[in-house]
């Protein structure tokens, strides 16, 4: 299984602006209120520091994902101690996404069905796609649907320039401060770099030597489309508005109406969601089965899947409500991002230096 770069490009900017715009808009409103577009750039730039950091890593230890070269580096059982945060992880991520998504869908398209018919129904595509074409087929469906989605949410953006309010931006800085900016930017750098996935899919690369570039092309796309959503849904509702709205990229589409004759474009955008979620969930059930099966040392990593998903899936239907999230963003800032995001990554990439150095000595 090999990915190109563009591959790599489009799967950055297609399984993590979806989420972005879904999910992270309304929590940084809440924090930042009409700075929250500064935040989601400072965001971005740690982001873009903290993706150097993994795909640096990545590229130091080429053909060998987090599971493997942390073994190398660590030892059997130190090295295997040391991914089983990352794996806890993206199993709640995995349930995480896979919740809010059906919760979006049962919210404003089909609010007679069980949210556990829809969560089945999207687990169940995912796993056709993750069993059959694996990381090789996630990266040509991206290829495929990354261009229409970045169509989209530009054709979007112009469309709505009629409803800018500019004064629904001021004051800027003031009523926030840097303090406030600052705390809005940290979960979206934490989805800005990816959370963790270049550790595993950089060892996919046909050409490794492309991965930086093609990642930090990425990262930078999603940051330039995500901000720039972000200053349109508070030019459009304003900080207190969308703060409350949770989901305000899809109601700002809502609104857009020229003329009486171009509405409804909210059922392109649900098209695009649609797909979207879908190949992040793809992404992040490969992760999870391939580095599962790396940890049990298991022969066929397709087989962890019939592990992965069903555990997904129960995970997603044992989250309680709306509220479980909030404690979710609080733990994920304070805890998560810190040890998984920062500390661990650094920690081996000074041992790899490190051992790199004494050997060529």
């Amino acid at each position: 299984m090999k990915i190109s770069g563009n591959q790599l490009f489009w799967i950055v900017v297609t399984t993590e602006v979806i989420t972005m715009l879904g999910l992270r808009i309304s929590p940084a409103i809440i924090i930042a209120k009409q700075d929250a577009w500064l935040s989601m750039l400072i965001g971005g730039g740690l982001g873009i520091a903290l993706c150097l950091l993994v795909v640096h890593l990545s590229m130091l230890h080429p053909n060998q994902t987090l599971t493997q070269f942390s073994q190398s580096l660590l030892g059997k059982w130190l090295g295997r101690l040391i991914v089983i945060p990352f794996l806890l992880v993206w199993y709640v991520l995995s349930a995480a996404l896979l919740r809010s998504f059906a919760d979006f869908l049962h919210l404003v398209l089909v609010d007679s069905t069980p949210i556990w018919m829809i969560m089945l129904l999207l687990i169940g595509v995912t796993i056709y796609l993750t069993y059959t074409a694996g990381i090789n087929g996630i990266g040509r469906f991206c290829e495929l649907m990354g261009p229409i989605i970045i169509l989209m949410l530009l054709l979007c953006i112009i469309l709505n320039i009629g409803n800018v309010d500019l004064h629904q931006l001021m004051p800027i800085y003031f009523d926030s401060g840097w303090l406030n900016i600052l705390k809005g930017s940290l979960a979206p750098a934490f989805w800005f770099a990816g959370p963790f996935t270049f550790l595993v899919i950089i060892s996919f690369m046909q050409h490794p030597q492309k991965a930086l570039s093609r990642s930090i092309l990425g990262v930078g796309t999603t940051i330039f489309l995500v901000s720039v959503s972000t200053l349109m849904v508070l030019l459009v509702f304003g900080p207190n508005l969308a703060a409350k709205i949770r989901f305000p990229y899809f109601m700002f589409v809502r609104t857009i109406n020229i003329l009486n004759f171009i509405q409804n474009i909210d059922i392109f955008i649900m098209f695009i969601w649609i797909f979207g979620v879908f190949a992040q969930l793809s992404l992040y059930l490969f992760i999870v089965s391939y580095e599962t099966a790396k940890w049990f040392k298991a022969k066929k990593w397709q087989n962890m899947i019939w592990f992965g998903a069903p555990v997904i899936f129960i995970l997603a239907i044992l989250i309680p409500d709306e509220t479980s999230f909030t404690q979710y963003d609080k733990f994920w800032s304070s805890v998560i991002f810190p040890v998984c995001g920062i500390c661990i990554p650094l920690l081996l990439w000074i041992i790899t230096i490190i051992k790199k150095k004494s050997v060529s000595r």
